[in-house]
């Protein structure tokens, strides 16, 4: 079992819906970007794919709420940074990276065509 992010109180989340086959480039590409993000600053990353989801009853799963086909996949990329101030720090950091250049453009090339939503989350509450 992995061990928790501690501190990532900022978390910055893609949700990608791509066709199977882009399964192994894309995941190449984001192990490569993470590794970036981390150098910059991020207090780490999650990358998850949606497995078998059991829905509650008046719930929606994503795969409905995003209209996936049998043929696609989803994926959710979680940034932790630890606080908004830092990830505001941090991102440019990042864009500026010679390294992380390349990757951003295979990224685009990956999910050229595929729906990719984004957003900022502040946490609320913890257990």
């Amino acid at each position: 079992m992995r061990k928790g992010i501690s501190g990532g109180d900022y978390v910055h989340v893609f949700v990608y819906r791509i066709p199977k086959e882009k399964h192994d480039s894309l995941l190449d590409v984001l192990e490569r970007m993470i590794k970036i993000f981390k150098k910059h600053g991020t207090l780490g990353s999650r990358i998850l794919q949606l497995g078998k989801t059991s829905v509650f009853q008046g719930f929606q799963g994503f795969d409905k709420a995003l209209e996936a086909s049998p043929n696609e996949e989803i994926w959710m990329e979680t940034d932790f940074y630890p606080s908004e101030e830092a990830f505001r720090r941090i991102v440019p950091l990042t864009e500026k990276d010679k390294a992380a250049e390349p990757l951003f453009g295979e990224l685009m090339e990956i999910t050229k065509g595929c729906q990719v939503v984004m957003g900022e989350f502040v946490q609320q509450a913890q257990a």
